[in-house]
């Protein structure tokens, strides 16, 4: 089988056609694409969900690889227990919101007022 790049029309045109009712045979035989990425496409919301599918992948393959082609020589030395010693470090931490956070913060909490009196009134008619 030959490479075939995916492009966002391609993936259009497989994502159509898997929403369509075809099999990933039919799929594949029609336009060239993989089994497997068939099931890539049908399992990804959009096209960049796709590439971000992709470079997880490639990401993964080069980890194992890597392991692969360097393995970490097995040392067998006896383990020395030392007593464990808990050093107790204290500091303080300023935290600045900005502006916008602030905002954020304050439609959450409005929308968390209006859910609390909405669950008070059903419960006050339920009784």
């Amino acid at each position: 089988m030959k490479n075939v790049k995916i492009t966002e029309k391609l993936f259009k045109a497989v994502k159509i056609m898997l929403e369509g009712g075809a099999t990933y045979e039919e799929v594949k035989d029609y336009l060239g694409v993989s089994l497997q990425t068939c099931a890539r496409i049908k399992h990804s919301e959009n096209y960049a969900d796709y590439k971000n599918v992709l470079a997880a992948m490639a990401v993964k393959n080069k980890g194992y690889k890597q392991a692969k082609a360097n393995p970490k020589p097995v040392e067998e030395k006896p383990v020395e227990e030392k007593p464990v010693q808990v050093v107790e470090h204290r500091q303080n931490v300023t935290i600045q919101a900005t502006h916008y956070m602030m905002q954020e913060m304050q439609k959450t909490n409005e929308l968390l007022k209006e859910i609390s009196n909405k669950l008070a009134f059903i419960v006050e008619q339920l009784a």
